[in-house]
């Protein structure tokens, strides 16, 4: 059971994970802006894998927070 509530925007329910999905990205979004600078991508074999497996950690961490 989430903490949040259903959520509704101009008619429109989101469900309560919808808020964990937003604050991942966020962060997804902020690591990407810190780790692309330096180079840990030149070490990485597939950037689209370690940016899914990244977010998908992020997200998990997240949406421990909020239980």
């Amino acid at each position: 059971m989430s903490v949040f509530p259903v959520i509704v925007i101009f008619g429109l329910s989101f469900p309560p994970v919808f808020v964990e999905i937003i604050i991942a990205l966020m962060l997804f979004w902020l690591a990407r802006r810190v780790l692309t600078p330096t180079g840990i991508y030149d070490f990485v074999w597939h950037p689209a894998l370690f940016n899914t497996a990244l977010y998908c950690c992020l997200f998990y961490l997240v949406s421990r927070l909020f239980v």
